[in-house]
């Protein structure tokens, strides 16, 4: 049985776009994202200092309780046009992005 599943999301940002990101995210996602069943469990900066030459990574854990709401999150962005738009914003601000899901790994757990 799975249960509560993480999302890691990792945006590899450009040089001196940081704070533009953060807006995007904190007034154009996390709302929505919360409405869809996400709770957002931890956020990173690596380095741990903003560059200006190079790009940083912002890195931002979520989590749902289990598979139902996972498939109920993914119906619903899928749903919603404005999960799409605000991604691309997102991207024209990022060399890269990756979003990855994860589970406990009860590898050696009795059951």
């Amino acid at each position: 049985m799975v249960g509560k599943i993480h999302v890691l999301d990792e945006l590899t940002v450009e040089p001196g776009r940081l704070d533009e990101v953060r807006r995007l995210m904190t007034e154009g996602y996390m709302e929505g994202a919360k409405a869809r069943g996400m709770t957002l469990e931890q956020t990173w900066l690596t380095p741990p200092i903003e560059l200006f030459d190079q790009p940083n990574t912002l890195v931002y854990l979520w989590s749902v309780p289990d598979a139902a709401a996972w498939w109920a999150m993914r119906g619903a962005a899928g749903r919603d046009p404005s999960v799409a738009g605000f991604w691309a914003e997102v991207d024209a601000c990022c060399v890269e992005r990756q979003r990855r899901f994860l589970v406990d790994d009860q590898i050696g757990e009795e059951e």
